[in-house]
């Protein structure tokens, strides 16, 4: 298996598909059996025993035309969250954000068929599969960087918008970090929502990124902008952070993802022109006073 990061004890990463090759799956039992309190036995009464109980295989929601676009994003949420986050320590399915669209609802598909437990944003990926008939949903990928005790830790769910609401579908280690019902006025309750949330986790949000409409054509060879506008908590006012929120509402509301790609990119050669002009410079934004809450209760890893 072609997994880079075995010898230096990264994450492990399925890149050579199914079935999952034996040297990959070995170095994910070794690291199960290192941390495990049973070490070998916990292996052992698993591995090879034909008497365990059968899992059930989720079944993919039948979404029917005249179900409220609530229930729909409630169903697709529950068959996510029946798949189960992924704590063995393997990520099953690689996701190269690069690639077309087209080809990363391919590897939602082969989500759907191996129906194994996923992380946030394998959870990304099948969301905007399951969601792609929704025509009148934007969906948009929303990327939180927090932190912990000196540790950065990152974690992504997919936006929603619809009816003058907004929501998002996700997964995670935490409940309060994964799916929000679509009930939020504005983009800045739903952001504020998730930092609170974090904050209940003993973590603070330091970075948001928000990336661009995602197409409803799943055969589009267009790759996702997954950072379209950055906001740092703390940098600026809570007012800035509002008009901020409120101008990429604005534009979900009144433009395509084309459209707003390339206001971006006519914004970024602008600043490349000027004097001293940065052309790594995005829209920051944001401001959160973040407490540090109750250590005893502290979440290490939040996602």
């Amino acid at each position: 298996a072609v997994v880079s990061t075995q010898s230096t004890g990264g994450p492990l990463v399925n890149k050579d598909g199914f079935p999952i090759h034996p040297a990959l799956w070995n170095t994910m039992w070794t690291r199960a059996e290192a941390i495990h309190p049973n070490r070998r036995s916990m292996s052992k009464g698993i591995r090879g025993n034909v008497d365990l109980p059968q899992v059930p295989i989720p079944v993919p929601p039948t979404l029917r035309s005249a179900q409220p676009v609530p229930e729909k994003l409630w169903l697709i949420q529950k068959y996510m969250s029946e798949l189960q986050y992924d704590y063995t320590g393997l990520q099953f399915f690689e996701i190269r954000k690069n690639r077309p669209l087209c080809r990363l609802m391919d590897v939602a598909k082969t989500i759907i068929k191996e129906s194994l437990p996923i992380k946030c944003l394998e959870a990304v990926i099948l969301s905007i599969y399951l969601t792609s008939d929704l025509s009148g949903v934007n969906r948009f990928p929303v990327a939180f960087r927090s932190k912990f005790e000196g540790e950065t830790y990152k974690h992504i769910v997919l936006g929603v918008y619809y009816n003058g609401r907004f929501g998002a579908l996700g997964l995670s280690r935490r409940n309060t970090l994964m799916y929000k019902e679509l009930r939020f006025k504005t983009l800045l309750d739903l952001l504020n929502h998730y930092i609170s949330s974090y904050k209940d986790c003993c973590h603070t949000v330091d970075r948001i990124k928000l990336g661009l409409p995602v197409s409803h054509d799943k055969q589009s060879m267009e790759s996702i902008l997954w950072k379209y506008m950055v906001i740092r908590p703390g940098r600026v006012s809570h007012k800035e952070f509002s008009q901020q929120c409120d101008t990429f509402s604005r534009q979900l509301r009144g433009q395509t993802a084309h459209q707003m790609k390339y206001a971006k990119q006519s914004r970024d050669a602008a600043m490349e022109q000027r004097p001293g002009g940065n052309s790594g410079t995005t829209s920051d934004s944001s401001d959160i006073t973040s407490g540090s809450g109750s250590r005893t209760k502290a979440l290490k890893n939040s996602r």
